[in-house]
């Protein structure tokens, strides 16, 4: 998973009106999980493969239902390999909190998947859920999104026909192909990470250090420090690259972090979850709609267009 956080209150997203497919609530077939307790997301992404020294394309399934979360690869060019798949449980620390987010006790309404986080040591737990909106893709081809100068000219419905060019101009999406557009809603701001998000750094100053140096442009930063977890005894530096040239700011988030069981602390590097609703984009005149997670018939169209493209 990219550790790169578009920051919303700064990257604006707050568009809710849907234009162009437009949302809907309705059904548009399998996959689509209105009414149900189990919910499959479906992504493709791509690696390489060294052996075979040429790329590998996968499809990405992830399936919520009651109680569970699973992730199924299926490899449809060449073998993907991806480290960054995090589906681990993971810490989670906020303003003198310390908790789990596990991948147990999952309700799953219709498109909303709730997670609870689990304080340490205690029965208390926090609320937090993602609902994905709808967008109907019937029809779409790649032509919908333009990618302009920069993010600021950029406009329409982002798909994977834009991520694999290899695709034919003409195709288009099928009639129930439908594409899920997350709301995250948290009960408060934390900061979450397992042992895939270790650094090498051995210290929050060295991963300081590497963390402002990575953009070569001329942008400006603001880096700050503070404490998280029980006691905010956990030291916390957060990143913030702003906009720059029409391009959207990031924000980087490193913990040093010891549960106590060991001699020398680690740095991780760590997922943002802010608190409330983020809102995505999902007005496509107004700018780019990300529509790479979908269903299982968008699953399908997309998954024999790159098997016979690539």
């Amino acid at each position: 998973m990219n550790r790169l956080i578009v920051i919303p209150s700064i990257f604006s997203i707050l568009a809710l009106s849907l234009v162009g497919c437009g949302e809907d609530d309705g059904a548009y077939g399998s996959g689509d999980g209105s009414g149900s307790s189990k919910m499959v997301l479906t992504s493709f992404d791509k690696s390489f493969d060294n052996q075979a020294n040429d790329s590998a394309i996968a499809r990405i399934d992830e399936t919520y239902r009651k109680g569970e979360h699973e992730i199924t690869i299926k490899n449809i060019v060449n073998n993907y390999s991806n480290q960054s798949l995090n589906t681990l449980d993971k810490i989670v620390l906020a303003d003198n909190f310390e908790g789990q987010l596990e991948n147990k006790n999952i309700e799953v309404n219709g498109r909303t998947v709730k997670r609870p986080i689990y304080e340490k040591n205690s029965n208390n737990k926090l609320n937090y859920e993602t609902t994905y909106k709808t967008l109907n893709l019937s029809g779409l081809r790649a032509n919908s999104y333009s990618a302009g100068i920069n993010t600021a000219d950029s406009r329409g419905i982002l798909t994977a026909l834009n991520k694999y060019p290899k695709i034919p101009a003409n195709a288009e999406f099928p009639i129930g192909s439908v594409c899920y557009i997350p709301v995250v809603t948290s009960e408060r701001s934390f900061l979450a990470f397992n042992e895939k998000d270790k650094t090498g750094n051995e210290s929050l100053e060295r991963w300081i250090v590497a963390a402002e140096n990575r953009f070569t442009d001329n942008r400006d930063y603001r880096t700050s420090r503070f404490g998280a977890g029980i006691g905010n005894n956990q030291k916390v530096a957060q990143v913030t690259f702003f906009e720059y040239m029409n391009q959207p700011a990031y924000q980087y988030n490193g913990v040093e972090y010891t549960n106590g069981s060991s001699i020398t602390n680690a740095v991780y590097e760590a997922s943002y979850v802010a608190n409330g609703t983020t809102n995505p984009n999902t007005n496509s005149l107004r700018g780019v709609v990300d529509c790479t997670i979908v269903n299982e018939v968008a699953g399908d169209f997309l998954a024999d267009q790159i098997r016979r493209s690539y």
